[in-house]
């Protein structure tokens, strides 16, 4: 889902960095000026995307490795009968 300018609600092009408040990129120049102080919406979705590849590529790597891994035997006990 594209973010909208919160002032002309076209799709935004920067964030205010730790706020939900974004900026296309002609009013983040008309009311900012220096728009480098910005955060690039772009560029940080890529910065997630790679976060979120790596953390499943840990996850998977984990589970093939506990996949082959012997599960522990489990040893049950006989009960004794009683001779009556």
């Amino acid at each position: 889902m594209a973010k909208k300018c919160i002032i002309c609600n076209k799709e935004a092009a920067y964030r205010v960095k730790d706020t939900p408040d974004f900026y296309c990129e002609e009013c983040a120049e008309e009311n900012f000026g220096d728009i480098s102080m910005l955060v690039n919406v772009e560029e940080e979705a890529k910065r997630l995307k790679e976060f979120l590849k790596q953390k499943m590529e840990d996850y998977l790597s984990d589970d093939e490795k506990s996949a082959e891994e012997k599960p522990a035997e489990i040893k049950v006990k006989k009960k004794k009968q009683d001779d009556e």
